[in-house]
Parts: structure tokens; C-alpha cells; sequence
């Protein structure tokens, strides 16, 4: 029975057994079965919302108001399941490790192709399939039928956007070769989140005189006959959700059709990127140095520095995962400098939590993280001073990245909020740090992610620091008479600091 239903190994549907058991592995595996507990608790509550949304909704078309409502929403969500695809197939033609056996295998290639594709399509709808599902059974007692609709609309969704992004880390890998693809759609996936939301902050960036041109051109271009009206094709998936016939047919033929041809035409290039990852023949653009040729630096600051900052810029997804943040800030940064008033009181600790977390990954990176502690171990140089040296590398780049707001701030507001926020990031930053140095947790660069399982009460301690110096940075500025609350927590933080840095050197 069991044979029957998941079929015979090499076949198809084991093969996507196969994938799904992987993507659920990098996802947690058994670390998210509690989520997976709540999720069905929260079935009974969207079920609930949904009804109440329907039972006097009335039958047909939707208006115009809720097509463009809802078809931006999908947009949105469109433009994250590409992210996650990208990611997804990085992961499929780099970071297994198990495509060479399987192209070693009797199994064709084009087999595996497409169920390493379909395995992608699906782990990117599991959520808005989660999300939508309770919409479309709820119609079925509603008299809103066709909402059965947002299962074939959302399936043919993830096909085409999973083909797209397959397509588009094949055309890297093509282009760039399999070590610099791997590197840029690293990037592009992690970008695309924040890219969205940098374009829903333009509006609050322009004066009031540009928004209203703007809503005015936008009003235009949404009025009937328009590029964007509600009979646009660019809503033809929010309609074909509703079971509207022409868009629902051209929405499954273009997702099913896309996915159909990337697995045809792009087979080729999947195998061939794949040997090219699994045998490591990057395209190299530095040719190789003669002998002698090579000159070591001199200096252990000198060293220490250029070696920790070219391993963080060798690792794109490192960077992606710490750096990523800063571009969410951006939007808070023009709207506070421009507006004057109270915000920037509210920017001011936005950056010193920034700082605060961006310094606590860094000097995970550096002096934790660290892939050869043995060889540092038998240096001819004290560890604690070459620690040190490793957290001066971690922080230096924050420090940096908190000078440029510091000097607009000062030129806005004053030197009174360049002067906290200098003193803050600089206090908060050296108090996480000092927790590394007090009691690294030694593990790989790729378990950054996964770095306070071990030490949960570590990470709380590094979360105490971020709000007790970011509300210390507020207190200062709004004068406010609760000042010893963030003071405890800072002396709270020090001292566990403290305390672990004895316990660690009595060992």
C-alpha cells in the first residue's frame, strides 16, 4: 500500500517525496512540529474570518475596489514566492550536496529536473495555500462556489514562479559560472523582500505636493480604458481567484506552460550547471600567480583586520543576512530627517538596536565562527589579544556605518543626537561584543541562524543590551524621568558579561 501510494523508488512521486522530506529538514524537521501544531488550531479562526467576510458578500465579479485591493496583495505575494524561489533553487543546484549521486543514478536527468521543480513549486505555495484555502471552503456554503478557484490559481501561480526562478539561477549560472551564480541569486533572492518594501515607502518620501501629483497619475491610470483599470491583464490573477473563466484559463496555462518549458528547454543548462557545481569549475577572472609572486602583509592589526574582513566578503549570504536589514531603515532615516519633530527621538534607537544586532552577528562571525581555532590556538600571540583584534574587525564596520547618520544628525538637529547616538552605538556595540569575547560559542559560519540554540540564555542577554541602550538612547533625548530602568539592564548585562569572562578564564 505504501509502495502504491508514493510509488516505486525512481519513480516520480518518490522523487518528490524525496524533495519535500529535504525541504521539511530545512525547515526545522522536528523543531517545527509545534508550528505545524498551531497552524491547525489556527485553521478554525480563518475558517471563522472567512465567513464573516463572505456571508454578505454578494455573488459575481468583484468591484473594482477589491480587484485592485486584492491584486496588488497577490502582487506582493507573487514577488516573495520568486524570492524564496531563487533561494530554494540555489539550494537545489548548490548547497544538497546530493545531485551527483543522482546523476550517477539510472534515473534520467530530466526526471530528476522535474521533480526537483515541482518540489520547489510547492514548498513556495505551502503558506498562501495555508492562508487562502479556509476562503475558498467557506464559499462553498456561501453561495460563493467559485472560490474553489484559489486552488488551481495558486498552484499554477507557484509553477510559473518557481520555472522563473529556476530559469533565472540557470541564466547565472550560465553567464557567471556556478561559484558567481551562487553568490548573485543569493543576493537577488534576499533583495527582493526589501526592494518591495522600499517601494511602498516612495510615497512617504515625497512632499505633499508630489503625492498628490502622484495619486492623481496613479487615479488615471486605474479609471476604465486605463493601463491599470480592473480589466487590465495585470489583475488577471486576482479575477482568476474568483473563477473568473478567461482569467483563470490564461493564468493556469501561462504558470502550467512556463513550468513546462523551463523543464524542457532548460534541462540541458540544469545539467550542466549542476556538474559544473558538483565539480567546483567556477570561471575564474584572476589568473593564476606565478611563484614568488605573492606577498604577505606585515603587522598583526593589519592582518588580523584584511583576513576577517575578506572572509565576511567572501560570503554573500552572510552578508545578506546582517546588511539586508539596513535598507528597511532607509525609508525611517529621510522621513525623520526631513519631518524634524519627534522623529528623530524614534531614529536614534532604531539605529543603536541596528548597531547592537548587526555588532552581535559580526562578533559571532569573528571570534566564534571562527573555521581554524586550533591554528590560532598554537599562534605565537596571546589569544585574549588576538580576540581582541577579531571583535576590532567586527566593530569597526559598525562604527563606520553609524558615522554617516551621526553627521546628518548632527547637521539637522544638533550635536546633541549625534552625541547620544555615537555614545549608545558605541556603548552597545562594545557590550555584545564583550559577551563574545566573555564566552564565544564556537560553530560553523552557516549555523549563524541557528546560534543562540545552545545558549538561549546568552542570546537573551545580548537581546537585554539592544533595548536597554536603545531605550537609554530615547531616555537621554526625551529627557524622560524613567532613566534607571535601561541603566539596570546595561549594569545587568555588563556584569553577566563580567561574570561568564571569570568563570571561562577559572576553567
Amino acid at each position: 500500500m505504501s509502495a502504491g501510494w508514493l510509488g516505486r523508488p525512481g519513480s516520480m512521486p518518490w522523487l518528490i517525496r524525496h524533495e519535500l522530506r529535504l525541504a521539511w529538514r530545512g525547515m526545522g524537521g522536528k523543531g517545527i512540529t509545534l508550528l505545524v501544531v498551531l497552524g491547525l488550531l489556527l485553521t478554525l479562526p480563518l475558517h471563522y474570518g472567512a465567513y464573516r467576510v463572505l456571508v454578505d458578500l454578494p455573488g459575481g465579479k468583484l468591484p473594482d475596489w477589491a480587484v485592485f485591493g486584492v491584486g496588488a496583495l497577490l502582487w506582493v505575494c507573487i514577488s516573495l514566492m520568486l524570492s524564496q524561489a531563487v533561494l530554494m533553487s540555489v539550494t537545489a543546484l548548490f548547497d544538497r550536496g546530493d545531485l551527483d549521486l543522482l546523476l550517477a543514478s539510472p534515473l534520467p536527468t530530466r526526471q530528476v529536473f522535474m521533480a526537483r521543480a515541482l518540489g520547489i513549486a510547492v514548498s513556495v505555495v505551502g503558506l498562501y495555500l495555508f492562508l487562502l484555502v479556509p476562503v475558498a471552503h467557506i464559499g462553498l456554503f456561501t453561495g460563493h462556489v467559485s472560490l474553489l478557484a484559489i486552488y488551481p490559481t495558486l498552484l499554477a501561480l507557484s509553477l510559473g514562479v518557481s520555472a522563473l526562478g529556476l530559469w533565472l539561477t540557470l541564466l547565472l549560472v550560465r553567464w557567471l559560472g556556478a561559484r558567481r551564480a551562487r553568490t548573485v541569486a543569493q543576493l537577488l533572492g534576499s533583495l527582493v523582500g526589501a526592494a518591495l518594501f522600499l517601494a511602498s515607502q516612495v510615497p512617504t518620501l515625497l512632499d505633499q505636493s508630489s503625492q498628490q501629483l502622484w495619486l492623481a497619475r496613479l487615479a488615471g491610470w486605474m479609471a476604465p480604458g486605463g493601463v491599470l483599470s480592473a480589466e487590465s491583464p495585470a489583475w488577471y490573477p486576482a479575477r482568476a481567484l474568483t473563477g473568473e473563466g478567461l482569467p483563470l484559463l490564461l493564468t493556469v496555462l501561462v504558470g502550467a506552460g512556463a513550468f513546462w518549458l523551463v523543464v524542457g528547454l532548460a534541462h540541458r543548462s540544469f545539467l550542466a550547471g549542476t556538474q559544473e557545481s558538483v565539480a567546483g569549475s567556477a570561471r575564474r577572472g584572476l589568473p593564476v600567480r606565478p611563484a614568488g609572486s605573492v606577498r604577505f602583509g606585515t603587522g598583526l592589526l593589519r592582518v588580523t583586520l584584511r583576513k576577517e574582513w575578506r572572509l565576511i566578503l567572501r560570503d554573500p549570504q552572510l552578508i545578506a543576512q546582517t546588511l539586508l536589514q539596513l535598507l528597511y531603515l532607509l525609508p525611517l532615516l529621510f522621513i525623520a530627517l526631513r519631518d524634524g519633530g519627534r522623529m528623530p527621538m524614534l531614529l536614534v534607537p532604531a539605529l543603536v538596536w541596528l548597531a547592537t544586532t548587526l555588532a552581535a552577528k559580526l562578533a559571532w562571525i569573528t571570534v566564534a565562527a571562527e573555521d581554524a581555532p586550533d591554528l590560532l590556538g598554537g599562534a605565537p600571540v596571546a589569544l585574549k589579544k588576538l580576540r581582541g583584534l577579531k571583535l576590532l574587525a567586527a566593530l569597526l564596520p559598525v562604527w563606520l556605518l553609524l558615522l554617516l547618520p551621526s553627521l546628518m544628525l548632527a547637521v539637522q538637529q544638533g550635536p546633541r543626537h549625534a552625541l547620544v547616538l555615537a555614545l549608545c552605538g558605541l556603548g552597545s556595540t562594545l557590550t555584545v561584543g564583550a559577551g563574545q569575547i566573555a564566552y564565544p560559542r564556537q560553530a560553523k559560519r552557516s549555523e549563524m541562524k541557528t546560534r543562540m540554540k545552545g545558549s538561549p540564555a546568552l542570546g537573551l542577554l545580548e537581546l537585554l543590551a539592544a533595548i536597554s541602550w536603545a531605550g537609554l538612547s530615547y531616555c537621554l533625548l526625551a529627557a524622560a524621568s524613567y532613566l534607571a530602568w535601561p541603566l539596570a539592564g546595561i549594569a545587568v548585562s555588563l556584569g553577566i558579561n563580567a561574570w561568564l569572562g571569570r568563570a571561562r578564564r577559572e576553567r
